[in-house]
């Protein structure tokens, strides 16, 4: 039976990850560390990576992360404390456990602002969105680690780059859960950022964790797999008011959205069939359980 071990699997994506490959192979199997074992600091990242036994797959998504507004304000930070935590990763990879598949994550963060669709080749074309490009170049940092240890030790592993994912567990400030919580505590009044034009494509979460899973063994440089069903936020805003029953007005901004940029499957599907052989749970769907997750854990 396969081992794995998910650095961030504490996390909203993470925790997901880890329950599923544990139902598969046995929780015995998986180990799954958080914000308790600190990445960035050498003893730590030695202490797990050295401790556990060998593992076949290590699936990193430990990072610092907080939405656009946090991510502008707080850069130097974020930067920095996400270089150390690839740092020690890589290092501890090849001291000790070289025969392991590493597989990292990237995003649309990731890729340049002026590609309107994100295909792999465009991956390194162009400077990323400005306030956040700190965030990318850390994404771009952990795979160029990646490949460099291919290249040079013979070693596998791969970036998988992931759509809008949502759904239980998510209690971040991604647009949302901060819907949904701002919808209850505001019952009169919903002031939404934006005309409502902006689209994104969202992925409920168990269908992002297969994409994951699926290509755990695919060692090119870098795949989209997200999905290529798009939908406006002024769309989730509608759907999660039928849902909630939102009696209160709905006010839009004027700001219009920035073009659409939007992740390409094309070799995701020459690849496996992504996303054409996965029935992807609706976004309505999606949004009721997501609804249900946060009425049953209100203050998570």
């Amino acid at each position: 039976m396969k081992r794995f071990l998910v650095t961030g699997g504490t996390g909203f994506i993470g925790s997901a990850l880890a329950r599923r490959l544990a139902e598969t192979s046995g929780p015995q199997n998986v180990v799954a560390v958080g914000r308790r074992v600190d990445l960035e600091q050498p003893g730590p990242a030695d202490e797990l990576f050295g401790s556990h036994g060998r593992f076949d797959y290590i699936v990193h998504l430990a990072d610092v992360q907080g939405n656009a507004a946090w991510s502008a304000a707080n850069a130097a930070t974020q930067f920095m404390r996400n270089t150390a935590i690839s740092w020690n990763v890589l290092r501890c990879w090849r001291a000790f456990q070289p025969e392991a598949r590493m597989v990292t994550t990237s995003s649309l963060w990731a890729y340049p602002e002026a590609t309107p669709v994100a295909s792999e080749d465009q991956y390194w074309s162009g400077r990323m969105h400005i306030p956040t490009e700190h965030y990318g170049l850390g994404k771009k940092i952990m795979s160029t680690g990646i490949e460099a240890h291919k290249r040079q030790f013979g070693m596998h592993g791969t970036t998988l780059a992931l759509g809008s994912v949502y759904g239980p567990g998510d209690h971040s400030t991604h647009v949302i859960p901060s819907l949904i919580r701002r919808m209850r505590e505001s019952p009169e009044r919903l002031d939404v950022w934006g005309d409502g034009s902006e689209r994104r494509q969202f992925i409920y979460i168990d269908d992002q964790v297969e994409g994951i899973i699926r290509h755990l063994d695919y060692d090119g440089e870098l795949l989209n797999v997200g999905t290529e069903t798009s939908h406006t936020i002024a769309d989730v805003v509608r759907l999660l008011a039928r849902i909630l029953d939102y009696q209160g007005a709905i006010h839009f901004g004027t700001a219009p959205a920035a073009g659409f940029r939007k992740l390409d499957s094309r070799l995701a599907r020459q690849v496996s069939g992504w996303p054409d052989a996965v029935s992807f749970v609706p976004l309505a769907q999606g949004l009721q359980k997501t609804v249900a997750a946060m009425a049953a854990a209100p203050h998570a």
